[in-house]
Order: structure tokens, then sequence, then C-alpha cells
């Protein structure tokens, strides 16, 4: 009975997954319609539903904390721009929420193991692969583990989504032909290497993070876009988290909402700016200087 539960809840969770990736691909079409108008209201309901079920209340509060706070009265192309920002913005928290998911959350079940080791395989085969020493059907199951694998990984209407969709039309990318005795006639990588140069344009486009473990606490840098977001919080994920913002165009350092002040975790925040020159200056809440060497 635990079993049959245990795969039920799995399934129902892969429906709000891919509930949630077609909210996302909707994203660029909302881009069209009226800014913050009934489609936008509707896409918003839909989707803050899925994210709260999905990543619970941290991960509904960030996904809030994108909507546009400042809008004009006088300049409509402003207000235009916020609106693109702000689709943009949910859509990068979006794709970080569900790369955190895959990443610390890995379903114990077999599917998802077969996919992870898809990739694995590939690099395990990588040298058979490129002299031809794998039968057709072993090659082709290679082949064809790594495209399921990119199926569920890539988001349709990403770049690299929509290269891969492209690429699955080349005939040559499914017409495989043996020998008398089994083997490609075609080397099989030429077959594979494309579809692992669509991966590494995923890895590239995926947000920058890093993380610093020290004194108890946990200090994690996620670059998205333009912007640097701060996260500060216990090591052993106690309390809540501290979540600051650095805006890439202005410079603005600002703490999210609904957040844990940072300065119940640190003493201080201190920004370095670097200039074209070689000069740098620091800045904290207080205060802001040059340093000199």
């Amino acid at each position: 009975m635990k079993i049959c539960r245990k795969s039920g809840v799995y399934k129902n969770m892969d429906e709000k997954l891919s509930k949630l990736k077609e909210q996302i691909s909707k994203i660029d079409g909302l881009k069209n319609v009226a800014k913050w108008g009934p489609e936008y209201q509707l896409w918003m309901n839909k989707t803050e539903k899925l994210v709260g079920e999905i990543f619970g209340q941290e991960g509904l509060g960030l996904f809030q904390q994108q909507r546009t706070t400042t809008t004009s009265y006088i300049d409509e192309g402003f207000n235009v721009r916020q609106y693109l920002k702000e689709l943009d913005n949910r859509k990068k928290v979006l794709d970080a929420l569900l790369e955190d998911m895959a990443e610390y959350n890995p379903k114990s079940n077999s599917s998802e193991s077969t996919e992870v080791n898809a990739i694995k395989e590939v690099w395990r085969k990588e040298q058979a692969l490129k002299e031809n020493l794998l039968l057709i059907e072993e090659a082709q199951a290679i082949q064809k583990s790594l495209i399921n694998h990119l199926e569920k990984l890539l988001p349709k209407d990403s770049i690299p989504g929509l290269r891969f969709r492209k690429l699955l039309t080349d005939k040559r990318l499914q017409s495989w032909w043996k020998d008398s005795n089994g083997y490609p006639t075609d080397n099989p990588w030429g077959k594979i290497q494309p579809l692992l140069d669509i991966l590494q344009q995923h890895e590239a486009e995926k947000t920058i993070k890093h993380r610093l473990e020290t004194e108890g606490l946990f200090v994690e840098s996620r670059s998205q876009g333009e912007d640097q977001h701060l996260l500060i919080g216990e090591k052993d994920g106690s309390g809540e988290k501290a979540h600051i913002v650095i805006d890439g165009k202005t410079g603005e350092i600002r703490v999210e909402d609904n957040q844990k002040e940072p300065t119940e975790l640190t003493a201080r925040i201190e920004t370095f700016l670097t200039l074209p020159s070689g000069k740098r200056i620091r800045t904290t809440r207080e205060a802001i200087e040059e340093i000199t060497n």
C-alpha cells in the first residue's frame, strides 16, 4: 500500500510540474497583451496556486516579490518596460525554482534514476561510440535515453528547447543503418554530439549559483540576468533566510519584503565597486568611500 501511495504522490507532482512548465511557456505570449490585464491576471492566479502547491510559502514568496512596485502616470513607455521586466524576472525565478528542485530533491523512483544516468552513460561509453565499437541497438539505446532526458529537461520556449525541437526533425539524427555484423554504418557519435551541444547550451543559460558555508551560516549568491541575489541563513536550515538583491543596472541594494533582516545574521552589509580605471568604491548602509591602495 505504501508503494502505491508513493507512486501516486509522484504522479500528482509530475502533473503539477507539467502544468507549471506550460505556464512558463505562456510568458512570452503575455508580452503581447495588455499589461497587467485580464490575461495576465488569469495567468498569475493559476501560476501562484501551482507555485504554492509545489514549492510552499518560501517559493511562493520569492515569486510574489517580482511584482512591479513602481509605475509612471505620464511615461507609458516606462510602464511597458516595467511590465516586460517583471515577466522576465518571474520566468527567471520559476526556472531557478525548478532547477533547485531537480538538484536538491531528486525523485527516488527508477524512471528518474534513468534520466539522471543518461548523461553518465554517454560519457562512460564516449570512446566506444567514437570508435564505433557498440552494436547498433546499444548505440540507439544511449541516444534514445539522452533524447528522453532532454525532452523533460528543456523548457519548450527556450532557445535550446527550440533548437532541440528542430534537431529532432533532422532525418540524419533518426536514420540508422547497420552492416552485416550489426554495427552502425555511420559513426554513432555524430548522432550524439548535437544533443550534447544543446545540453551544454542549456547549462550555460542556467542561473549562476555559488554557496559558502561558515560559522554555522550559509551564504548563497545567485546571478539571475543583471541582478545578484544573496541568501543568508542558518546552515542547518532552521529559521528564515535573509534575501538581499543587488540591482545590476542601478547598483541599488534592497532587502526583499517579508524576509529576515540581514543584520540579525550579519554584522554589516558592504559592497565593493570597481571602476574602469581600477579605482574601488566601498559602500555600506551608513557611508560610501573611496578605497586607497
